[in-house]
């Protein structure tokens, strides 16, 4: 299936459900109910958030381009050999504007700082991202919420800061209140990209599915007498998976050449485990995430946030 095609069959439909989104019922909850820290929410509403991830050997990181460009000498590109295995710190600053009770846009700018074990280590800005959402359904304990995410090639590809092409990113994120303690989020994801590198063996980008579900309960819960202001401290567990549909990736051969692979089926599972603490509009999450497959992103991760919605 073409890219073409491919963003043809997601972006249609979700521009249409999108457009439901003014029919929506007001808003029942708040922004500060969200407790995941990886998983897209659901909520909309104005916030800023500046988060901070450090994360820990990625053998594979053009696969599908992804996260970089592809990196093998047989694309042209400068950055060659392949390597065996790559950390990076990213840091994000994320701006959410609501333009009406059930919709809102949206920002992400990235900071990227790579550390290769056979190149120079690199830093500076990557692949902007911006998006809209929407509230599609919505009842006292349930949220469904459609949102379109945009990737700009923003970032210097040769210096690994970007993909080299724009890419789409259509989803459905849900939200269910458990009870007065215990939230589930869910999301469902799919990233189309709109340009590949082109070696002999085909297109080295190709779409993604991403999906996961979290659910937050609070260890600790306190509402003042006047019910201005409320705090709470939340265990959160998620589990995040992506499934590559199409793609390509390069490994090492020898110390100086790589293969290229296909990576059609690939599949990666994450467990993901922190602590979020809100106080009023104030929200600070810490996490930890952990590879559960033997294809990776990264073997381990570290997440660090703090939200403030207005």
């Amino acid at each position: 299936m073409t890219k073409r095609t491919w963003t043809t069959c997601w972006l249609t439909p979700m521009l249409a459900v999108l457009s439901l989104a003014s029919f929506a019922a007001a808003q029942e909850f708040s922004t500060s109910d969200t407790n995941v820290g990886y998983i897209d929410s659901a909520f909309v509403g104005s916030k800023i958030r500046f988060r901070f991830d450090s994360a820990y050997d990625n053998p594979t990181p053009d696969r599908a381009e992804f996260f970089y460009r592809a990196s093998t000498a047989a694309t042209g590109s400068p950055i060659s050999p392949a390597e065996p295995q790559v950390d990076y710190q990213e840091f994000w600053t994320y701006l959410e504007l609501a333009v009406a009770s059930n919709v809102s846009l949206f920002v992400d700018a990235p900071v990227r700082m790579v550390n290769p074990e056979i190149a120079a280590n690199t830093s500076g800005f990557s692949d902007l991202q911006v998006g809209i959402k929407g509230i599609l359904l919505e009842s006292d304990a349930d949220m469904l919420t459609g949102q379109i995410r945009v990737y700009t090639p923003t970032g210097d590809a040769s210096r690994r800061l970007g993909t080299n092409h724009a890419s789409i990113e259509p989803a459905l994120l849900y939200a269910r209140r458990l009870s007065d303690r215990t939230m589930l989020e869910s999301e469902f994801r799919v990233w189309v990209p709109l340009d590949s590198t082109v070696v002999p063996q085909g297109h080295f980008a190709g779409p993604v599915l991403r999906y996961g579900v979290g659910v937050g309960h609070d260890l600790y819960q306190c509402v003042s007498p006047c019910g201005c202001e409320s705090k709470k401290l939340t265990a959160v567990a998620e589990f995040v998976g992506w499934s590559i549909l199409d793609g390509l990736a390069t490994v090492p051969a020898t110390p100086t050449m790589a293969t290229i692979i296909d990576v059609d089926g690939d599949t990666i599972i994450n467990g993901k485990f922190g602590l979020r603490y809100t106080q009023s509009c104030h929200s600070v999450y810490v996490g930890y995430g952990r590879a559960f497959t033997g294809d990776v992103w990264y073997h381990d991760i570290i997440r660090a946030e703090y939200a403030i919605r207005f």
